[in-house]
């Protein structure tokens, strides 16, 4: 009986791993999502600025 609970306790320390192992991945990934964004916005911002300069200086 003792084996069959150690087995147990195993397993959900196994499922346990397994959880904090997802959530830190996807927490990695919401990262790395986050970083482009923030970098397709500044590349956005900076091009726009460009074009606006460019229409001022046009008229």
């Amino acid at each position: 009986m003792s084996h069959f609970q150690a087995s147990r306790h195993s397993a959900r320390t196994s499922a346990q791993l397994k959880a904090e192992t997802r959530e830190a991945t996807s927490i990695e990934i919401r990262n790395e999502i986050e970083a482009e964004r923030q970098e397709i916005e500044e590349r956005t911002e900076r091009l726009k600025a460009m074009r606006l300069a460019r229409e001022n200086a046009e008229t």
